[in-house]
């Protein structure tokens, strides 16, 4: 299990370390992945123990909001990996959505990129695969 304990502040001196664009996003891609895997992680074993016992509809909702978080993970990842990707173009020059999210599976994270994150989130109801 991972320490996700509160960042105590940097040392005296350690505020001027810079990082180029591309090393921040590499970083955030990889924690990304990272997150994903856990995620993936946590439905797989949720999914082997559902037999077992009997969940509600809350837990249910609970669960299909899991699968939605991995999803969006998965998501802004593949964006960030698009971007750093199509990152030797020049900083001035636009960067293209349709570029930017080939390979995103969710359509919110897509609006999101074209309209901010006043995005319309659609809602789905009905039967849900969770995994």
């Amino acid at each position: 299990m991972k320490n996700m304990d509160v960042v105590p502040p940097l040392p005296h001196g350690a505020a001027g370390t810079e990082r180029s664009m591309r090393d921040v996003m590499d970083h955030l891609v990889e924690l990304l992945d990272e997150t994903y895997q856990d995620f993936t992680g946590v439905q797989r074993v949720v999914g082997e123990n559902m037999a077992a016992a009997p969940l509600s509809d809350a837990d249910v909702q609970v669960l299909q909001r899991l699968d939605s978080a991995t999803q969006t993970v998965e998501a802004v990842s593949t964006v960030l990996k698009n971007l750093v990707a199509s990152y030797g173009q020049t900083e001035t020059q636009p960067l293209d959505v349709g570029v930017l999210s080939e390979g995103v599976k969710l359509c919110h994270v897509i609006q999101v990129l074209r309209h901010g994150v006043q995005a319309e989130t659609d809602s789905h109801s009905g039967e849900v695969d969770l995994f």
